[in-house]
């Protein structure tokens, strides 16, 4: 093969080298549009979730765990009639520890203390009064949270997605539009990953402290807020 042909050759390949590059480095990187958009669901709450406390201090740490155990075997035999024990009812392990209170500038050893939590979701918010109002009458030392929330939440987030999307659509056809370009397909689609805890802002909190007393009369009337569950979706479309 003469030089003149092998430096021919050489061009040509280094050309289409060049193009194929191009044409990948096109297709991989195209002309696009980023855009964001929000969507909103506001519902009511159909259930409640309590966090029940029980702490006792005792001399003796046998007497406390006893003492914290029975309150809260009592707690959830009463919780039964409201839910489903393996569902609704949630208990955390008994922690036990040494108690010391601040008297004259130190922390003086008062004795040991056994505490225990329960979570429960009450599905029937017509008897959440009525509940409130037995377990005052327990010797629980609080109820730390009462926090409302919907049983269908990761169906309504779903919802919120579809509708942050149409509203990133939306956006991206109408800047298209003022820039006299047209969209093509979808390159990128992604949402904030939140969860329902996250997404539900307008929850009603409490905290309550009975100090192992056992109360009488009525439960808690509370009006739940509406909640509102809020999708952020990002995506990039092709500009044609």
């Amino acid at each position: 093969m003469k030089k003149e042909s092998i430096k021919l050759f050489i061009a040509c390949f280094s050309s289409i080298i060049l193009i194929t590059s191009c044409q990948s480095l096109s297709n991989e990187n195209p002309n696009r549009i980023r855009v964001s958009g929000e969507g909103k669901v506001r519902v009511m709450p159909d259930q409640v979730t309590l966090t029940i406390n029980t702490t006792f201090t005792k001399t003796r740490m046998v007497d406390a765990v006893r003492e914290t155990q029975a309150t809260v075997d009592t707690v959830i035999t009463l919780l039964e009639k409201y839910g489903n024990k393996q569902k609704d009812i949630k208990t955390s392990s008994v922690s036990a520890n040494k108690d010391y209170q601040y008297i004259g500038n130190t922390n003086k050893f008062i004795g040991y203390q056994a505490q225990q939590t329960i979570d429960f979701v009450l599905h029937d918010l017509s008897k959440f009064t009525e509940l409130t109002g037995k377990l005052l009458e327990t010797k629980i030392s609080g109820i730390g949270s009462i926090s409302f929330d919907h049983s269908k939440a990761d169906s309504i987030l779903r919802e919120a997605d579809l509708i942050a999307y149409d509203d990133a659509l939306k956006s991206a056809k109408k800047l298209a539009s003022r820039a006299d370009v047209k969209i093509g397909k979808l390159l990128f689609l992604s949402n904030d990953g939140s969860s329902s805890n996250q997404s539900t802002q307008n929850r009603t909190g409490m905290a309550l402290e009975t100090f192992n007393k056992a109360y009488g009369g009525e439960g808690f009337k509370i009006a739940p807020e509406v909640l509102e569950f809020k999708r952020t979706l990002y995506t990039e479309f092709e500009i044609k």
